[in-house]
């Protein structure tokens, strides 16, 4: 194989996961990587810092969550926010428990909610049935048990989990998990809802708020948390990596090697 030919495969195998990464960052409203000068930063800068609750603490770029049963020792919530209504929607989190549901259970690794009411979405672990994964919601208004879904056995094996909430109008709203890319069941719900500037909240640890409070507990690491303003297809989910996220510059440098590769071949004639 040419020189021309070897370039040109490897940019055409990796433009699909280009243009995803792109889409993705394009909708990125919320990215806690808990690392840098101010590991308390929302780096998107829609959110005010992060608040540790408790016993919760950031070592190692990592926030450090607890709890025994349903009742959280150390939890985080970050307010203020103050980017675009949020409807259509993903949820996504690089987590490892540090124990499993017999210790902690029925908390959130990622919960989004508002301030004022009773409203929330969230990433929770065994509130239903052990270990599992559920896509937990205000009253279960917008939650399903997933199918097949997903049993966790292991501890400390960092794990990427991202909720899909895409409205189809009309109040319903389809729901689909992934687990490391892996889509472990979707759904579709009514109950569709949003949240807007000045009344919404981001949590880890507790499943939702009641002030400086809340059910729910889990004793895990979370090593990276976004929110997105759209639904991301399972494609995009895959093509998200740890921080840093991807840039659109990335699809800009592919861009530009088609272009040299053009070149190249013009000249050979």
């Amino acid at each position: 194989m040419t020189l021309v030919n070897s370039w040109k495969s490897l940019l055409l195998a990796g433009l699909p996961l280009a243009l995803a990464s792109s889409v993705a960052s394009a909708s990125l409203i919320g990215q806690w990587t808990f690392e840098g000068s101010n590991a308390l930063a929302d780096t998107q800068g829609n959110f005010g810092n992060l608040q540790l609750m408790g016993n919760a603490s950031i070592t190692g770029g990592k926030l450090d969550v607890n709890g025994s049963g349903t009742t959280a020792t150390g939890w985080a919530r970050t307010t203020g926010y103050s980017g675009p209504t949020i409807t259509d929607k993903t949820l996504v989190v690089w987590v490892a428990m540090q124990n499993l549901s017999n210790v902690a259970n029925a908390g959130s690794a990622m919960t989004i909610d508002r301030i004022g009411s009773d409203q929330f979405d969230g990433i929770i672990y065994g509130e239903q049935q052990a270990n599992r994964w559920l896509p937990g919601s205000s009253y279960w208004w917008r939650t399903q048990a997933l199918n097949p879904g997903y049993t966790e056995t292991a501890t400390n094996t960092l794990v990427q989990m991202a909720f899909a909430y895409d409205d189809l109008g009309g109040g319903q709203m389809s729901v689909t998990g992934y687990r490391n890319g892996i889509n472990i069941g979707s759904y579709i719900t009514a109950n569709a809802t949003s949240w807007s500037a000045g009344d919404t909240e981001i949590l880890f640890g507790i499943r939702h708020a009641a002030g400086l409070s809340g059910p729910g507990a889990i004793d895990a690491l979370i090593s990276e948390a976004r929110l997105y303003n759209t639904a991301l297809s399972q494609s995009e989910v895959q093509g998200l990596s740890l921080n840093p996220v991807p840039e659109p510059e990335s699809l800009a440098l592919m861009g530009l090697g088609l272009l040299l590769l053009g070149r190249a071949r013009k000249n050979r004639g």
